[in-house]
């Protein structure tokens, strides 16, 4: 059944009647619904998990009553199918202390970002579940069509063979696309949040594949078929993940910005400079709520004023010793300026040999001059490609460049 909707706003009634029976709904807002997954950076509460807090965490439990009425929250409980299902538990809640607390701090940041900017009721669907793999929210006859050709046969089954029994975090393929998506749709919505890839980050020369397959699925089941639900993803922030040395999560998150290619009507969040070292879980989620709203905010409802998307390399000169990289979405420059040191720099010879370099940002045009005493004849550039790594480039809106390299060489 379809029924014609009043303005933006509420609280409203609806009363369903028939000949036997009256039905009465309220408290029934009117306005953006958003569906937020992912993994456990999506799913940790504005209370935070323990021994990990989430930055201000009190003054946001504290301010939720001014969102009554304008926030509605629906976190679906974590369960897992082997077939669809028709419907997932939990409920509608007006934003409150303590409704606000066990949700998610990313969605619920965002969404006091959206009613704040547009003036309408925002509602969130969080759907997460930590410890989770993208293979196990795409169906499985997606999965194993995305990867035909990319992966070797036998590692394909083998994603495919993994079973849920006795196991706390279910990762089969499908299971959890099958009780907490696919019962969602085709409930109306905007879009989708998406921040999920720890689980993943050894999958980095096929996440892309995986990633496309899945919003495809997802889009399909809402009937989405001008992908008219933007999909707007977070890339996984720095940790040591056992070793902070290593650059797996670096060509990880340049993996998942391939998949922009890929999936139509996408955009991606960086939170380069979110990340801790020993704490999987970063504090600062308010930091990925902005960038997601003011993002979203210029594509999907046209706001401007500031600058959004990522700043990209666009060419490198090589000379007199030192690599000048150029970049592209840098309308007002990168920072820090003035003659600053950047962070987070490597140069390497033709040994292939990295080595951590000076770095300086200069004007007219935007570009980055990098350079080592250790490399006198550089060939290729680094930027924050590692697990972990002090690094600091940034529009001037505080936006961070993501990992980049200039070679194509194999780890």
């Amino acid at each position: 059944m379809t029924l014609p909707t009043a303005d933006a706003g509420g609280p409203y009634e609806i009363t369903i009647a028939s000949e036997s029976d009256t039905l009465t709904v309220t408290d029934v807002l009117l306005g953006e619904v958003w569906i937020c997954s992912g993994q456990s950076n999506m799913a940790m509460p504005v209370r935070g998990y323990t021994f990990q807090p989430v930055e201000g965490a009190m003054q946001t439990v504290l301010e939720a009553p001014e969102y009554s009425g304008k926030i509605h929250i629906f976190n679906v409980e974590r369960d897992s199918c082997y077939v669809y299902r028709d419907d997932v538990k939990g409920k509608w809640q007006d934003a409150s202390s303590k409704s606000v607390s066990y949700t998610s701090a990313i969605a619920y940041g965002f969404a006091t970002r959206l009613t704040d900017a547009l003036g309408v009721p925002v509602g969130i669907i969080v759907s997460a579940f930590g410890g989770t793999k993208i293979e196990a929210w795409t169906p499985a006859d997606a999965l194993k069509s995305s990867l035909e050709g990319v992966i070797a046969d036998s590692a394909i089954e083998k994603k495919l063979a993994v079973r849920n029994t006795g196991r706390k975090k279910p990762d089969q393929a499908g299971t959890l696309f099958n009780a907490m998506i696919h019962p969602l749709a085709p409930y109306a919505a905007k879009g989708f949040l998406w921040y999920q890839g720890c689980s993943n980050r050894r999958d980095y020369t096929h996440y892309a594949e995986m990633q496309t397959a899945m919003v495809a699925s997802w889009r399909e089941a809402w009937h989405d078929e001008d992908d008219s639900m933007l999909f707007a993803f977070v890339t996984i922030a720095p940790h040591s993940y056992g070793d902070s040395m290593d650059d797996t999560r670096a060509f990880f998150v340049e993996n998942q910005l391939e998949s922009l290619e890929t999936i139509p009507h996408s955009l991606a969040v960086v939170t380069e400079d979110c990340g801790e070292e020993e704490c999987i879980h970063p504090s600062r989620k308010s930091e990925v709520a902005d960038r997601l709203a003011w993002n979203i905010l210029v594509s999907e409802y046209g706001f401007s004023g500031l600058p959004s998307g990522y700043q990209r390399p666009t060419g490198t000169e090589i000379g007199d010793g030192k690599i000048i990289v150029y970049f592209e979405n840098a309308k007002y420059g990168l920072c820090p300026s003035y003659g600053e040191p950047v962070r987070g720099f490597m140069i390497a010879g033709k040994d292939r040999k990295f080595y951590e370099a000076d770095a300086v940002v200069k004007r007219d045009p935007c570009r980055v001059e990098v350079s080592s005493p250790e490399v006198s004849t550089p060939v290729a550039v680094r930027y924050s490609f590692r697990n972990y790594m002090e690094s600091n480039l940034k529009d001037t809106a505080g936006n961070p460049v993501p990992p980049f390299r200039t070679d194509d060489w194999e780890r």
